[in-house]
């Protein structure tokens, strides 16, 4: 006994592909603005606390390398967040 429900394929709808194209634009503006917001104030806190000395570092020139490659790869994953459609 087969079932003939099972035989026929239903397409997605127009409205089903825009609300799955929204819910991925979606997703992906979230984790960027959510990458960029906290890793962005973490950046801000390491380098407001290295201006006056707060904290010491080894070496102030791999520290600052070091925080420039990291604003660089914030802007580099704002970019691509906010570029959406």
């Amino acid at each position: 006994m087969t079932a003939p429900y099972r035989d026929h394929v239903q397409q997605p709808t127009e409205s089903a592909l825009e609300d799955a194209a929204e819910t991925r634009w979606g997703i992906r503006e979230g984790i960027g603005l959510s990458l960029v917001s906290i890793f962005g104030l973490l950046l801000l806190v390491i380098g407001l606390m290295l201006a006056p000395g707060l904290i010491a570092a080894a070496s102030t020139v791999a520290i600052t390398l070091g925080l420039v490659l990291f604003a660089v790869a914030l802007v580099a994953v704002g970019h691509w967040s906010w570029n959406g459609r």
